[in-house]
């Protein structure tokens, strides 16, 4: 949720006097009013006091649009067709799609750390479909994406993997490789079965978005991960501290009649499938973050770094902190992975009389133990359910209908990257999304995990034919 208004009769003023738009619109949203609508209204209030100082304002400005026409309105039409088109196209091909639910049914016995998916993520870097102009604008053909979700129906946890059909067994083979225990099996898409009543459901629906509030390159500096955790140290199992653990233990721990599901949606970064030959804008982003760090940590007297010639840039010698060399380590790391772009959404799900602020608070903060200390990155609530501050901002809860109805129309899409639902998203890597997703080893001894009850074994190999 927004922090709370400026109720500073001082701050109120200096507000006031500041003549600065940002300043003002932020304020307004503070309170839990519509930045658009406060634009609009003193946009409206300009045009009428125009409207007073010259003489037939709206024939005057009539005028002008229609004997200009023949400049802006070919640029706009083409604009305009271009951006039709293509969401079009992108309709039409994405319908096209058979989209299969795959449930992951991990047995008891899992020792392998999660390094093991983050391998098997590699096989989930494809690009196929937007290999030239042609296909991606003409065709709308875009690039696969997939979905890891965990599920908790009344305190029963299951784990799933959402694709296209075209790709089940590519995705299987991947996982498999990995994790030859496990068993993928397709079942009917839960969202699906879920019809919203509001009379007899109440939901909270939020995105996660790697949003620290101090940090404008978020995406170069990632959550805490399994290596930070030293998961991928292979201790004995009785001394594994999986953070996963956390958010299994309390959607196990809710009660028969909610429900939580959680939603990692993510695709390949980038436009091609191949390694380009220049940087890709995620890894100059990462790239002028640790030289930031560098300068930070560098000795100069009272000089800025833009102050600064490229000599002595060069003879700067670091002297960090622990914390600065951890940002540089883990951020470095990250630059030999394979950068996806990744969306996160979650909901919870009660009967109105079992509504109440421990389950959906838990829910908005339940990536938390992922958290990064060093520079406070981590998945932090986001759009939905979390603006609603003030009574106000809706009236008899239409809005908040409004909004459920509407993110569970994007959660059974599995859509995020493109239309209906196309929303802000982040820059991951494997190893980050192999952190926040893989199958729990047998130290997590949550209660609702479904688990089988023994693991696959290959046949004989003497067995009559």
């Amino acid at each position: 949720m927004v922090e709370g208004p400026k109720t500073d009769f001082k701050e109120f003023l200096e507000v006031l006097v500041s003549f600065d738009w940002h300043e003002w619109t932020e304020w307004i949203a503070e309170w839990g009013m519509s930045r658009a609508l406060f634009l609009s209204t003193v946009y409206a209030a300009m045009l009428f006091v125009l409207s007073t100082q010259i003489p037939n304002f709206l024939l005057f400005a009539f005028g002008w649009l229609v004997g200009t026409a023949p400049v802006w309105l070919p640029i706009a039409f083409i604009i305009g067709y271009y951006r039709v088109w293509v969401w079009y196209a992108h309709s039409i091909y994405l319908a096209g799609r058979n989209p299969v639910l795959l449930e992951m049914k991990i047995p008891r016995e899992i020792t392998k750390s999660p390094r093991a998916m983050e391998t098997a993520l590699t096989g989930f870097w494809y690009s196929s479909g937007e290999v030239t102009f042609l296909h991606r604008v003409w065709k709308g053909q875009v690039r696969p994406w997939f979905s890891f979700e965990i599920a908790s129906f009344g305190g029963e946890v299951h784990f799933y993997v959402w694709t296209w059909k075209a790709w089940r067994n590519a995705i299987e083979a991947h996982l498999y490789s990995q994790y030859p225990e496990i068993e993928l099996v397709e079942v009917e898409d839960y969202s699906q079965k879920f019809v919203f009543d509001p009379k007899i459901h109440t939901c909270y629906c939020t995105d996660y978005r790697l949003e620290p509030p101090d940090k404008k390159n978020i995406d170069a500096y990632p959550i805490r991960t399994y290596v930070d955790i030293e998961l991928d140290q292979d201790p004995k199992e009785e001394f594994k501290v999986d953070p996963l653990a956390t958010v299994l233990e309390f959607m196990s721990s809710i009660k028969p009649t909610q429900q939580v599901w959680l939603q990692i949606i993510f695709r390949q970064h980038g436009s091609t499938g191949a390694l380009v030959k220049t940087a890709s804008p995620w890894k100059k982003m990462v790239q002028e973050e640790v030289e930031k760090i560098r300068l930070e940590s560098a000795v100069f007297p009272e000089e800025l770094p833009e102050h600064i010639s490229e000599e002595r840039l060069k003879a700067a010698r670091p002297r960090g902190t622990w914390k600065q060399a951890e940002q540089v380590k883990t951020m470095e790391r990250n630059l030999g992975k394979l950068p996806f772009d990744v969306g996160v959404r979650g909901i919870f799900i009660s009967r109105p009389e079992d509504f109440s602020s421990p389950g959906y608070t838990s829910v908005r903060w339940i990536w938390r133990p992922f958290a990064n200390p060093n520079y406070m990155s981590q998945l932090r609530p986001r759009r939905w359910h979390n603006p609603f501050d003030y009574p106000w901002q809706d009236f008899h809860d239409f809005r908040w209908n409004l909004q459920t109805r509407r993110f569970i129309d994007a959660f059974r899409r599995r859509s995020y990257f493109h239309t209906p639902w196309e929303t802000p998203y982040n820059i991951m890597t494997n190893e980050v999304i192999a952190t926040i997703f893989h199958p729990p080893s047998r130290t997590v001894m949550t209660p609702g995990l479904t688990r089988i009850s023994s693991t696959k074994a290959a046949p004989p190999p003497n067995l009559p034919k």
